[in-house]
């Protein structure tokens, strides 16, 4: 059948036209969302990337972010027993104060009195003074029969080492020449002694020249009451007398100076009992109590003496830390160095920083006393070396 012409109408042509435009278009749009989709994975890649590498560092280094353990330094201290101190009061008087009588060992005119009656005087210290123009004087002179004789002798020393003067000769220089010396020595202890000083700490009691004045030597010029010879006695029970060796502390307060407190220390026991059964104690006075106080005055003695008490302990208060309510201590376990807590009973404080503990411890234990509160459970610590008294500062 031969084949006949083809005919397309135009409407089959439009048709087909914008069926074609469609696909175009549909193609467009699928090509432009896989190439926004292609650059958004790109950058998610890339965010994940980011993110990850760290973690794989990590990961790759085998390396475990582990805190590090703080090991503190610590004081700590020996648990030990307590002591109780008793303090015990007694009355005393303060006797001795012998009179001493001040003389110049030359006379002469009187140029100084430095002190007055009543003065408190230290050893040493100036009393009064004579006009020394003479001794100066007299030492001069001395002095220059010393150089023209002791020259005199050495040239018949030499002489002598020459054997060329007789022996009578060089003895009569030799003798010469120490006769010259003791005069010199005089001379200069004249001039020494015409000032007088004090030969120990006291009051002067009474002054019996004046200024301008002569006098002899060997004259009193004033009376010293010695106060380096002041003594507190008291009287105590032989029960303290058995057990002496437990005293601490002596104390004295007189009562017109009720505020001030003076320390005694102590000389002699009595070995003999008075008719009263009572032993007695004598003590002696420190500067400030021998200047401020005399003879024949009240004072009373307060006696601390030391009683153990074995079943109770003592800590530092700084030991002690609260918890819940209740009082803890950190105890240091030498073989691990670590710390542990532990509840304490406490009882009454010692009265010098510390605390007895009635239940919780026992005796050569070691508990923390400084830097308590920064420590923890089972922490690790280093105990800090006490400082030496001999080597303060740490510098041996």
């Amino acid at each position: 059948m031969p084949a006949g012409p083809i005919c397309i109408s135009t409407a089959d042509f439009s048709i087909s036209g914008i069926l074609f435009k469609t696909r175009l278009r549909s193609s467009r749009n699928f090509a432009f969302s896989m190439l926004i989709n292609h650059k958004n994975m790109t950058s998610i890649r890339s965010i994940a990337s980011i993110c990850l590498f760290p973690g794989l560092l990590a990961g790759c280094s085998g390396i475990s972010q582990k805190p590090e353990e703080i090991v503190r330094s610590v004081k700590v201290e020996t648990v030990v027993p307590a002591d109780s101190l008793l303090e015990k009061s007694f009355p005393g008087i303060i006797t001795g104060g012998g009179e001493i009588n001040l003389a110049f060992r030359v006379a002469g005119p009187i140029a100084q009195i430095a002190v007055k009656e009543g003065d408190f005087v230290r050893t040493g210290q100036l009393i009064a003074r004579i006009d020394p123009r003479d001794y100066e004087v007299q030492l001069q002179a001395a002095q220059a029969q010393y150089d023209q004789v002791k020259a005199e002798a050495g040239r018949v020393t030499e002489l002598h080492n020459r054997q060329s003067v007789a022996g009578n000769d060089y003895d009569k220089a030799v003798a010469g020449e120490r006769m010259v010396t003791a005069k010199l020595k005089n001379a200069k202890d004249q001039l020494n002694d015409t000032r007088l000083l004090a030969p120990s700490q006291g009051y002067i009691q009474k002054i019996n020249f004046s200024v301008n004045e002569l006098i002899d030597a060997g004259m009193p010029l004033a009376t010293l009451l010695d106060a380096g010879q002041f003594r507190v006695e008291t009287d105590i029970p032989a029960s303290l007398y058995l057990r002496r060796d437990e005293i601490v502390s002596y104390t004295g307060i007189q009562p017109n100076l009720p505020e001030n407190q003076f320390k005694l220390k102590l000389l002699s026991f009595s070995k003999k009992a008075s008719h009263n059964q009572l032993y007695k104690l004598q003590l002696a006075m420190d500067s400030e109590a021998r200047s401020k106080l005399a003879a024949g005055m009240d004072i009373e003695v307060k006696i601390l003496q030391k009683i153990s008490e074995g079943s109770q302990l003592c800590v530092s208060l700084s030991a002690l830390f609260n918890r819940d309510g209740k009082t803890y201590v950190w105890i240091y376990q030498p073989g691990t160095q670590t710390v542990t807590s532990r509840e304490v009973t406490t009882g009454k404080l010692t009265g010098d920083g510390r605390i007895r503990i009635s239940g919780g411890l026992k005796p050569e234990e070691q508990v923390v006393v400084a830097g308590v509160s920064l420590l923890s459970e089972n922490q690790k610590v280093v105990p800090v070396e006490p400082v030496s008294e001999t080597n303060a500062g740490g510098m041996l």
